[in-house]
């Protein structure tokens, strides 16, 4: 459950509504949609767009609408997506380890403890709930990669397409020779097949959404 610091970081970033109880007033929680039965939460929205700023270097006093909805797209999606995923083995700590160093390396603070500490209060998280998000991320994205991998196919002649009208007229364009087909090949169908799993998880997550019950509560977010 989100702390109290957190929910007043939110209703400063969203707007969240203060119900006054005599002199006091107290900061609530607020359902903003319900996916499928799951309900999704101002906090839950803030904790997604400060992640992703945090992700981007992005800083939160630049963040508007867009990013907004672009995180809101985000966590119908894991919601959505969640509900498909049972029996699915957890991800590893070593590769959650490896992402979280990651996003350290881009702040330029990968031994400095507290530096990093510093940023995260910044972005109004803790390295408990970084560590929480990336997992949440990495488990998504190996059951989608899961489910679409096994439908991309790069066949041979999708590999002299590309060698032949992008990939050697772009290095005789830079006044180079291009490699031998056979040499760059390799190359050629890992860049293919990646180009094309985005492409079939578009498609499958769209058709998933269109099965799915979304109910947005909130204009900010339609």
């Amino acid at each position: 459950m989100t702390s109290r610091r957190k929910l007043a970081q939110l209703a400063m970033a969203l707007g969240l509504v203060l119900l006054s109880v005599g002199a006091s007033a107290e900061v609530v929680d607020r359902t903003i949609a319900v996916v499928n039965h799951h309900l999704v939460t101002w906090s839950d929205l803030d904790e997604q767009m400060r992640f992703e700023a945090l992700e981007n270097v992005r800083p939160l006093n630049e963040l508007g609408e867009t990013d907004r909805r672009a995180a809101f797209d985000h966590v119908v999606e894991y919601r959505i997506l969640r509900d498909q995923m049972q029996g699915i083995a957890p991800v590893e700590a070593t590769e959650v380890d490896a992402r979280v160093a990651e996003v350290r390396a881009i702040w330029k603070v990968e031994k400095d403890e507290a530096q990093w500490t510093a940023t995260l209060e910044r972005y109004g998280l803790t390295a408990a709930e970084v560590r929480w998000l990336v997992t949440n991320q990495l488990e998504i994205l190996h059951f989608v990669e899961f489910q679409v991998r096994p439908l991309v196919r790069v066949s041979r002649t999708e590999v002299e397409e590309y060698y032949s009208n992008t990939l050697a007229p772009q290095v005789m364009a830079a006044g180079q020779a291009p490699a031998p087909l056979e040499q760059v090949e390799p190359k050629i169908r890992e860049l293919l097949a990646e180009q094309k799993t985005n492409l079939e998880m578009t498609k499958w997550l769209e058709n998933l959404k269109a099965q799915s019950k979304v109910q947005v509560l909130w204009d900010g977010v339609r």
